[in-house]
């Protein structure tokens, strides 16, 4: 089994997450370790991340951009849907007045932000097998600044789902989340020393059958935060509610119930050192490219 290391977020978004997992990445593949990075669960915005919505629609893939980042300082040979399992694209409404709003579940943040498309996907015998839920009504309709060229360009060679409202998206999440993202693991964790996990948001844990972990990060900005890995996955446990899933637990909801361990301030610009790794309680070995 690979080494574990957890990165979870202080704040709701902008924590530092995935500058953190750069870091690491580098200091750990410097070090002799093969890495690979997992990001369960993440989002964009077609309008508010365009380049990176370019970048989706001319690899024809819809992915996390933080996957994307990371992955470019490793030498990973594992399709990128693989470490990156659920996505979602949120696009703007066509607006036909001022302040009009969607009436629709999927506008989750307003005009702005409605839920148009979501990948599942899981490795199988050919390789990747994914499924996208798609606010076809909306699409066709053409409800959103997304065209249908486009939502063709980011289904391709997929299985196609259509959602009319949260709930379904909601209900396929509750039935299916799990087993993408624990087959998606499973097999990245075969093929690397250390993964890499980065939560999504604040949320303290990832998925439900993520058992445990070999280090607990918690970082924002210039600063990083150890835990005692049992205790966290211990308090995470103790704050989760019946018949939701772990993931909607956040951190500020177990600060209390725990003290870090370390604590390391960190620049823009400069590199986490090997010294640093095992301030933070990292159980690597020191000298391994020796």
């Amino acid at each position: 089994m690979a080494l574990r290391v957890l990165l979870v977020g202080m704040n709701s978004f902008d924590s530092g997450k995935t500058h953190l997992a750069i870091q690491l990445s580098k200091t750990l593949r410097e070090s002799g370790y093969s890495v690979e990075y997992f990001k369960p669960m993440s989002g964009h915005n077609y309008w508010y991340n365009h380049e990176h919505t370019k970048y989706c629609l001319e690899n024809g893939v819809l992915v996390s951009l933080d996957a994307v980042e990371v992955r470019r300082f490793l030498d990973s040979k594992n399709p990128i849907e693989l470490a990156n399992p659920v996505h979602r694209l949120y696009v703007p409404m066509k607006l036909e007045k001022p302040m009009q709003n969607m009436t629709n579940t999927l506008g989750l943040a307003g005009a702005s932000a409605i839920l148009t498309l979501e990948r599942f996907s899981r490795p199988d015998k050919s390789g990747i097998d994914s499924t996208m839920l798609v606010a076809q009504s909306l699409v066709e309709e053409e409800r959103l600044i997304i065209t249908q060229e486009e939502v063709g360009m980011l289904t391709r060679g997929t299985g196609i789902i259509d959602v009319n409202n949260l709930e379904a998206v909601q209900e396929f999440e509750r039935v299916h989340y799990e087993e993408h993202v624990s087959e998606c693991f499973n097999h990245l964790e075969k093929t690397a020393e250390v993964v890499i996990i980065e939560a999504f948001n604040d949320a303290a844990w990832p998925w439900n059958d993520l058992e445990d972990v070999d280090a607990v990060l918690l970082t924002s900005p210039a600063h990083v935060f150890s835990y005692d890995p049992e205790r966290f996955g211990k308090a995470v446990s103790l704050m989760s509610r019946p018949n939701l899933p772990i993931r909607e637990v956040t951190f500020r909801r177990i600060s209390d119930l725990l003290k870090p361990l370390s604590r390391l301030e960190i620049r823009p610009d400069r590199d986490i050192s090997t010294e640093d790794l095992v301030d933070l309680a990292i159980p690597f070995r020191t000298g391994k490219k020796d």
